[in-house]
Parts: C-alpha cells; sequence; structure tokens
C-alpha cells in the first residue's frame, strides 16, 4: 500500500501545537520572576530570566565626625521600588580616599556609624541590595569622605600674655587655648573660682580674673569638633592689689669702694599677701635734698634696711640724696621711705 502524505492542514495544526507549547513553557518561566520594576545594573546578568536592575541610594550626606574616632554616615533612599516580599538593604563599604572599598556592615535604615581602627580620612560608598528570587546589588553612590578623629585637642592658659606663676598686681586677662589636628576645635571650656562652667566656641576664650587673693583658680579644658575631650586642669592665678608699708629710718653713709653709698634704715617695711620681695633706692645728684620724686634707682632683692644696701656707679666725690620704697612679690610699691643724705659718694 502507498503511505498517505500528511495534508497542509494537519502541517499547520502541528505547528500551531509546537508554539502553544513553546509559549505555555516560557510563561512557566517567566511567571516565577518578581513583579517589581527595576532601573539600573545587576550583579548577576547571566541569570537573564531573573534579572532585577537596582539603583544605588539617590545620595549620600557628608558624612559627620563624633567622639572615639565614629563616623556617622546617612543618605537618602535608593528610587528603586522593590516588589512584595523583596527585603531591601543597604551595603556600607570603606576604603582609602579614591578606593578600592571593602564592605564594613549592612542596614535597612539611611544610616550608618562606623568606627574605624584608627584616625584619619576614609572614603564610603553605599550600595543598594534587593533579596528575594534572587541576590540584586547596584552599583556604587557616589563616595564621600569621613574623619575618624578619637585624639583629644591641646589645652594651655597664659595670664596677661605669659606665665600663670607668681603674683599679679591687678586684674589678669587669662587665655585658655586649644588646638585639634583632627576634625579641628569645638569650643574652649573654663570655670573661675567655682562660679560655674562656661564654655566658648572656637580655640580660645579670653576673660577677666580680678580681686585680691592668694588662691584665684581656673579649671579649664577643651573639646574638639567631634567631641574628644582634654583632660581638665587647674591654674591658680594670685592678686596682690594692696601696697606693702614703707621702710623707715633710712641713712646713709660714705661706701667702701669708689663711686658707692651705703643705705641703711631702722624699720623694715612689711606685706602682708604676697610678701616683701625688696627693696628700691631713689637717688638725685644734689648737694640739698629735694622732694621726691627721685628719677634714678637701683634694685635690691631680699635684703632688709638694717643690711646696708651699697649703691654703686655713682660719681666719686659727688653727694646723693635717697629715699626707699619697698617692694612686694606682686610688684607694688610702697610710700616714700624718710630722705636721706646729701652724702658723698667715695
Amino acid at each position: 500500500m502507498k503511505r498517505r502524505r500528511a495534508t497542509p492542514n494537519v502541517d499547520r495544526l502541528l505547528a500551531i501545537a509546537f508554539v502553544f507549547m513553546v509559549t505555555v513553557a516560557l510563561a512557566g518561566l517567566v511567571s516565577q520572576e518578581t513583579a517589581a520594576s527595576f532601573t539600573g545594573s545587576s550583579s548577576n546578568p547571566s541569570n537573564t530570566l531573573r534579572t532585577l536592575d537596582v539603583q544605588p541610594p539617590a545620595s549620600q550626606n557628608n558624612p559627620t565626625s563624633s567622639a572615639a574616632g565614629v563616623v556617622n554616615l546617612s543618605w537618602t533612599a535608593t528610587p528603586t521600588a522593590p516588589g512584595a516580599g523583596h527585603t531591601l538593604t543597604y551595603i556600607v563599604m570603606r576604603g582609602a580616599v579614591g578606593g578600592p572599598y571593602s564592605t564594613i556592615g549592612s542596614t535597612s535604615s539611611l544610616s550608618y556609624s562606623d568606627t574605624p581602627s584608627s584616625d584619619g580620612t576614609y572614603e564610603y560608598v553605599i550600595q543598594t541590595q534587593v533579596t528575594g528570587g534572587g541576590i540584586f546589588t547596584s552599583g556604587n553612590s557616589a563616595a564621600k569622605s569621613g574623619l575618624s578623629d578619637r585624639t583629644a585637642p591641646t589645652k594651655s592658659i597664659t595670664c596677661s600674655g605669659g606665665s600663670c606663676a607668681g603674683w599679679f598686681n591687678a586684674t589678669v586677662s587669662v587665655t585658655v587655648s586649644g588646638t585639634d589636628g583632627g576634625t579641628g576645635m569645638g569650643s574652649v571650656t573654663r570655670n573661675v573660682d567655682g562660679a560655674g562652667q562656661t564654655s566658648t566656641a572656637g580655640a580660645s576664650a579670653t576673660f577677666n580674673v580680678s580681686g585680691e587673693s592668694a588662691s584665684h583658680s581656673v579649671a579649664y579644658f577643651t573639646t574638639d569638633a567631634a567631641g574628644n575631650v582634654s583632660s581638665s586642669a587647674t591654674q591658680t592665678v594670685k592678686i596682690d592689689l594692696t601696697a606693702p608699708t614703707a621702710p623707715g629710718g633710712i641713712t646713709a653713709s660714705t661706701g667702701s669702694s669708689s663711686g658707692q653709698i651705703n643705705v641703711s634704715g631702722t624699720t623694715a617695711g612689711t606685706d602682708a599677701l604676697s610678701g616683701v620681695a625688696g627693696y628700691r633706692v631713689y637717688y638725685v645728684l644734689a648737694t640739698i635734698c629735694p622732694a621726691a620724686p627721685y628719677g634714678a634707682s637701683q634694685y635690691f632683692a631680699g635684703n632688709p634696711p638694717a643690711v646696708p644696701l651699697v649703691l654703686t656707679g655713682l660719681t666719686s666725690g659727688q653727694k646723693y640724696c635717697m629715699y626707699l620704697h619697698t617692694v612686694d612679690n606682686a610688684g607694688n610699691e610702697s610710700a616714700d621711705s624718710n630722705i636721706g643724705g646729701p652724702t658723698k659718694a667715695k
């Protein structure tokens, strides 16, 4: 018998059935893919039927620094809107300026705090990651630099432009300063005589300490812009506003060497607060002693008037008149003593 050839109608039916089966199969594959819509690039481009495009965060804010080396990051949400059943997280990456970057953590929020192992400037990028039916990761956000600073600032203090040691005889202008090589200075804080803390923004603060006292106290510390705080220190400021008493019974005699006159007295000066530091002898060339003041003087530290104060450098054979002031440790001088002389220099 001869075999009957397939009619054209049968061929068409077979072709239609084949197309239908392929369509059903493809529909079955496509039905497994999420319905969410994405733009960007995928970390798994080879899985073409299940590739979802994810965008990084819309923008990253400038990082801020906190104490103990913490760098605070924040960003705005990704434009990607994942569908139901999908999880969105942000991958935080850190590296040197210019990269490369390594993952340091992840979060579902729009912020993250990082504490690098050492101080310095670091660069951060953020990626968006969507999971569900696969893992899909965006590219990097624009990089931002952040500074890790855990080093406390320095601190220093000056009084009237110099050292705070010793005594002062007027209101003292005190300056507290700080320096910081990381985030920069934030503020200077002081507490004068326990009256309460006062902070001034910036690298220094100048204020007055006034009133007679042997024990004014200035407690102070500095804070940098990240919040790191220096140790506290306390400086004593001593002010003596009262002049000492004048010496008395001043007499003079010709010295033992050329150009010298010996000056002594019977009553020493006193000072109740800072104490007596010495005496200043004022003198003038004269045959008849004029009234004070006299222009020239010589200072003698720690010498009581009972021990002769030896004026030197005078003109031999000429007569001089003189009087004394007691000088205290704050630099205050007493009123004039009585005037001695005229006495001839040897």
